[in-house]
Order: C-alpha cells, then sequence, then structure tokens
C-alpha cells in the first residue's frame, strides 16, 4: 500500500504503528479540497494503491470519504471495501429492536429546535431508527425524544459498541429518561441510539385537525381535546394546547396549519 488516507493521524499512526504498519499516512477529512482528491485519483491511475480507514468504526459511514469513492468508481476504478467493525449494525443486531428493516440517520442536529423538528419528521416511521450521537449531547437529545415520542416506545443506547466499555441501556422512553438516573449515563465514549418503529399511522393533517377539533369542543376541554390529537399528529399535547388556545378568544374561524 502506498498511501493511507485517514480523518486523524495521530489515532491512525498510533494504530498502525502497534501492527508494526509503516505506510505513509495522510489526512483525510470533511475539508479536504477537491483538487487533493483530485490529485489522489491521478495517483491510482499512474498504477499507486491507496487505503482509507477509520480510527473508530467504518470508513465512510457518518466518516469523509464519499466524494473520494465517487469519483473513484466514475473513473473505473475499483473500490474495494474490507469488513470491520461497525457500530450500526453491531448495536442493531444486540437492541432487541426489529432488524428487518431500518433506517441510519447519522448523528442527530446539534441545535434543539432543529432536532426536534428532525425528531418529528419521523415519528411515524415504522422501521427501525438508528442515530449517532455526542456523548456531551446525549442527554439533552434523550430529552428531546421524550417531548416527540409517546413514553411506550421503546429506545436502546449502545455505548462503545465492540470495544472495552460497551455498555447498553434498553426500554421505552420513559424508563430510560425517568425511571433509570440519568446522571448514571456516561457523558463518555460514542453512542448509538435505536428508536423503534411505530404501528401508528399519521392519519391526521391541518385540515382533519380542524375538523376533529369542531366536533369535540363541545363536549372537551381544551386540555382533553389537544391530548386526543396529539396520539395522531406530529405534534405533542403542549404544542397542540398552546396553538389553539391563541386562536379561541373572540374567534369563530380556525386555520390550523402546523409548521
Amino acid at each position: 500500500m502506498d498511501l493511507v488516507l485517514t480523518e486523524n493521524t495521530h489515532k491512525s499512526k498510533t494504530l498502525l504503528n502497534k501492527y508494526e504498519i509503516k505506510n505513509k499516512i495522510s489526512l483525510f477529512n470533511d475539508f479536504t479540497p477537491e483538487n487533493k482528491i483530485d490529485s489522489l485519483i491521478e495517483k491510482i491511475l499512474t498504477g499507486k494503491n491507496i487505503a482509507m480507514i477509520s480510527d473508530a468504526g467504518t470508513p465512510l459511514i457518518s466518516d469523509p470519504g464519499s466524494e473520494f469513492v465517487k469519483k473513484a468508481i466514475e473513473k473505473n476504478i475499483d473500490v474495494v471495501p474490507i469488513p470491520g467493525a461497525s457500530s450500526v449494525i453491531s448495536a442493531l443486531i444486540a437492541s432487541g429492536l426489529k432488524t428487518e428493516s431500518f433506517t441510519f440517520r447519522g448523528f442527530l442536529p446539534k441545535k434543539e429546535i432543529p432536532q426536534i423538528n428532525f425528531l418529528k419528521e419521523i415519528k411515524f416511521k415504522k422501521e427501525t431508527q438508528i442515530f449517532f450521537e455526542s456523548p456531551k449531547r446525549i442527554k439533552k437529545s434523550l430529552k428531546n425524544f421524550q417531548k416527540v415520542f409517546e413514553p411506550e416506545r421503546k429506545i436502546v443506547l449502545a455505548r462503545e459498541m465492540t470495544k472495552i466499555y460497551e455498555e447498553f441501556y434498553r426500554g421505552t422512553i420513559y424508563e430510560v429518561v425517568e425511571k433509570s438516573d440519568l446522571s448514571k449515563v456516561i457523558e463518555k465514549g460514542e453512542y448509538v441510539i435505536l428508536l423503534d418503529g411505530t404501528e401508528k399511522e399519521q392519519i391526521f393533517d391541518s385540515k382533519n385537525t380542524e375538523i376533529l377539533f369542531n366536533e369535540l369542543k363541545p363536549f372537551m376541554t381544551l386540555r382533553q381535546i389537544s391530548k386526543i390529537i396529539s396520539k395522531v399528529s406530529t405534534e405533542n399535547s403542549k404544542e397542540i394546547y398552546n396553538f389553539f388556545k391563541k386562536r379561541l378568544p373572540g374567534n369563530t374561524a380556525y386555520n390550523f396549519s402546523f409548521s
């Protein structure tokens, strides 16, 4: 091998030295310019062999490199995947959740509002959902899961997969967030979050929500109506309650469209 590409030269050098591998290494990350990628492609075309490694996990899975591989394929260069440890697949296998169908979502959005909106978009997905999350954000993200999903939805936290300190937190969202002490969730290592799919159908849009509200209004309080609508909506009961409350005083016409 003429050159080894890696996102972290320090960690990779330690790993390669352990196995007495003396190949030349070069930095390759999300900021690698296109002209360097083109230069690497030219080296391969002249007969050089280049490897890409990850110091943790599988190359290209939430790691840089997809553009490099894409260009290599365009130039009819053989791309040879070498199987290795994958935290995504390892966590799924040991999760106890459905494995027949799943979607890997990569890292969750970092900021609270974009993250909550993203989780709302996938609230009614039937397949198992898999995410990466930073240990520094894991507790805040779990609180957002609690805001969006029903408390009985199953969730699994897998930490440090295939490593010495591998461990799992399994249960419903309520059990993991409320019954277990979140202070015991270690803010170190790499986390994979797995969310069970749902059998519920998203059957109400904004027009149907308006119809349902008007039908229930004579018989129930606003709080009761909000709880019922939240069962079949991407919005939680508090958001629905606040949305309707703003439009109630003195209004007979309602425009129910959620952003």
